[in-house]
């Protein structure tokens, strides 16, 4: 087996445990923020801030750059559009992630408990719960591509 299979091997559990942790985070954490008092809310918003970076920020941040390895580096029977397609999954996620759900934690950490600001955490984060959830399906895709025997 040669490289290029053993990215999309790496790719394909990583790729799972994201989309499971974000529409966990999309269906379950994100609207928790709404029932979190006011006089509370920036030590609850600083604790899971803390808490986050190895199980959601590393797996999520490396999801996003992945696909643009898989771009260059791809077994040759998995077709240039899944990683392409693939790849745009990925700026979506990332794009999601730095212009709109990045700073809206960062007005929720220092300005406490409020209510639009939760809202559209919540809202903007379907593009990036979409866009995950596409991964996974093309990595669906690419596998049988991948490994089939010709």
């Amino acid at each position: 087996m040669d490289a290029a299979h053993w990215l999309l091997l790496f790719w394909t559990p990583l790729i799972f445990y994201v989309t499971g942790q974000i529409w966990f985070v999309q269906i379950v954490v994100y609207p928790l923020f709404q029932k979190v008092g006011a006089d509370g809310y920036v030590r609850y918003h600083r604790f899971y801030s803390s808490r986050i970076p190895l199980p959601v920020i590393l797996p999520g941040f490396a999801s996003f750059l992945v696909p643009a390895a898989l771009v260059f580096l791809r077994p040759d029977s998995v077709p240039l559009w899944m990683v392409l397609a693939n790849f745009a999954c990925g700026l979506v996620g990332l794009i999601v992630t730095v212009a709109l759900e990045i700073p809206r934690h960062a007005r929720l950490e220092g300005g406490g408990k409020q209510e639009k600001v939760i809202r559209e955490l919540v809202r903007y984060n379907w593009p990036r719960t979409l866009s995950i959830t596409g991964f996974a399906l093309l990595t669906l895709s690419m596998l049988p591509a991948a490994f089939s025997p010709v």
